[in-house]
């Protein structure tokens, strides 16, 4: 294929609008549609482009979601025309949606083989992309296992326009607040998922005497019977979700994972999402697990109680360990360019979808 980089148009077809349509692509490419060093004019659209006067001038074309109802038929159409318009046809996912998790399981039990009826279909529509984009090294690596395609990992950033400029410069007076505002539709009044192990007894224990201010999205089942003893914030739309968060100042940000093969290709979006609120990160540590290079003083293992749970906290409770997990997430945003404002996020972004 000739070089495509005198080409201003990049088009970029979102699946579902759900949460990681927005972190994934459609928040870093709106970073593209000012001027910008790599000359491109990004259009976020789901109409598809079928013109070849569109497509004569267009760069990348991406896809997301390739195993979404649709998505097949797209990529067919996009592949015919790559070769005679010359434009790069790229996907990009972040889910293992051939093993999913047992929650999520249940929701697919009407579908007969239904994690085979997706890899099928993966197998079938991958070769037609000139690359494949995922979040994690887990996720690219399951990829090549089990599809037999290699895969190239984009991380997932966050806004930092978004979350707000307000930084943590010392450590919280009076009652914590912990905040949760992870997918409750991962956990059932009968199904933990993602709260097994010490998360649920902790949390009631804290409301229950008083000793933290919870806050999460929604109204977790688990949580009936303590109505009004914490905040339940009401849903929000992805745009508007990190300013609420923001508003409410949160100094511990709760993501407990379970174990299991879907989690472990996660990315480690929800302590990024921490970092860039001020607050300290707790989440769960598991073999691969996506949170497991963070300091082990904020990590819940498999093996911890309520009661160690409660240690660890109470410890990050104090002053001095408190801020020294939020300068560790500065830092980290610093280093690891987790701001999807940063240039160098930008230039790998640039590199991966449109280089």
């Amino acid at each position: 294929m000739a070089s495509t980089m005198k080409k201003p148009h990049v088009i970029v077809h979102p699946s579902n609008m759900t949460q990681s349509d927005w972190v994934r692509c459609i928040l870093p490419f709106m970073q593209f549609m000012y001027p910008n060093p790599y000359q491109v004019a990004p259009s976020i659209s789901h109409i598809l482009a079928s013109s070849k006067d569109t497509l004569l001038k267009t760069r990348a074309v991406i896809l997301q979601k390739p195993s979404a109802a649709g998505r097949m038929e797209a990529a067919s159409m996009y592949a015919g025309l790559k070769r005679e318009c010359n434009f790069k046809l790229i996907t990009d996912f972040d889910d293992l949606m051939w093993d999913l998790s047992p929650i999520i399981q249940s929701y697919a039990q009407g579908i007969p083989n239904h994690d085979q009826i997706v890899k099928d279909r993966l197998k079938q529509v991958l070769p037609l992309f000139d690359s494949v984009v995922c979040s994690t090294r887990y996720l690219a690596n399951r990829v090549k296992e089990d599809l037999g395609v290699h895969a190239i990992v984009m991380p997932n950033g966050v806004s930092k326009s978004l979350f707000g400029s307000h930084k943590t410069t010392a450590a919280f007076t009076g009652k914590p607040k912990v905040m949760y505002a992870g997918a409750l539709g991962h956990t059932t009044d009968k199904i933990l998922g993602d709260f097994e192990g010490p998360w649920v007894p902790w949390i009631k224990k804290s409301i229950e005497d008083g000793s933290i201010d919870f806050l999460t999205f929604g109204t977790p089942d688990f949580l009936k019977g303590l109505e009004g003893k914490y905040t339940s914030i009401p849903y929000t739309s992805v745009m508007q979700f990190p300013g609420v968060a923001a508003s409410y100042r949160p100094d511990f940000y709760l993501a407990p994972l379970a174990s299991n093969n879907f989690n472990r290709a996660k990315s480690d979006l929800k302590l990024k999402e921490a970092a860039a609120l001020g607050a300290v990160f707790i989440g769960s540590d598991f073999e691969n697990s996506p949170y497991g290079y963070a300091p082990k003083e904020q990590l819940v293992t498999e093996s911890d109680t309520p009661e160690s749970l409660a240690d660890k906290f109470n410890a990050l409770c104090k002053p001095e360990n408190f801020m020294s997990a939020i300068e560790w997430q500065y830092n980290m945003i610093e280093k690891e360019h987790w701001y999807i404002e940063d240039p160098v996020f930008q230039r790998n972004f640039a590199f991966t979808y449109f280089g």
